[in-house]
């Protein structure tokens, strides 16, 4: 097997992260929940309790206080800083990792979230087994959700790097169920190399019932995938930035 590392990430802080929480600890895998402190959209966040519980065992990042697009909003840098004040604060402890919402970012955007503290942030570019070469725009694998093969086309276009993501765009278009797909990108990733990120939202899980799916891959992914290579998001980053300092040697 080539050097691969497996990470997993979780957005929008709803009560149900506690959830996949439970199933990652199952299997032995580690992951990232980015975590508003208010959702403009109504959705239920996690209390202070419940974000102290998913700290215990997890990385917690930024995902603006209100749930907020940021060229949406007049106060991004407001949102982005608050947020980190709020999680800190109920952590007793520094976060380093942000999402954008909605994946929306531009230059002026990520050096608002680099100016607030942060080490690293997250995109939504789908269909990616690249480590990052710039911390703040962390890509992603596959995301859970029963995308059609539409969607995964335009999130292609419109994410660039098409040279080194089309061979995974072919793997999603086969068709099939979402964990025939995760399961085949999975192997092709074990056969390549770099990085294999799952993203998802816990309440799309219990909406369009999908949690025998994950669980499922879960357990195909854990007999693959040796338990040091399990890493949350800013172990990712720190392995990427230890791979580029070995090609600069």
């Amino acid at each position: 097997m080539r050097s691969l590392w497996f990470t997993t990430s979780w957005d929008d802080g709803h009560p149900l992260d506690l959830r996949v929480a439970e199933l990652l600890a199952r299997y032995g895998f580690r992951g990232t929940f980015y975590v508003p402190r208010r959702n403009i959209e109504g959705r239920s966040v996690v209390s202070n309790a419940e974000l102290r519980e998913l700290g215990a065992q997890f990385e917690i990042g930024g995902h603006t206080f209100d749930h907020v697009r940021l060229d949406a909003v007049r106060d991004g840098d407001r949102q982005i800083r608050t947020v980190k004040y709020a999680i800190e604060d109920d952590l007793g402890r520094a976060i380093s990792g942000f999402c954008y919402p909605g994946g929306v970012h531009d230059p002026a955007i990520r050096d608002q979230v680099r100016t607030a503290g942060y080490q690293y942030a997250r995109t939504i570019q789908n269909l990616s087994f690249a480590l990052p070469t710039d911390p703040f725009l962390l890509g992603t694998t596959l995301q859970l959700y029963p995308h059609t093969r539409v969607t995964y086309l335009k999130n292609f276009v419109r994410r660039q790097d098409w040279r080194r993501r089309a061979g995974n765009l072919r793997v999603v278009l086969r068709g099939g169920s979402f964990g025939a797909r995760a399961r085949d990108l999975l192997t092709r990733a074990i056969e390549t190399g770099g990085m294999f990120h799952l993203w998802g939202h816990s309440w799309e899980l219990e909406e369009h019932d999908l949690w025998d799916e994950l669980e499922a891959f879960f357990a195909f992914a854990r007999d693959r995938v040796p338990r040091d290579h399990r890493l949350d998001n800013a172990e990712v980053i720190a392995a990427a930035s230890a791979v580029s300092k070995l090609a600069t040697v």
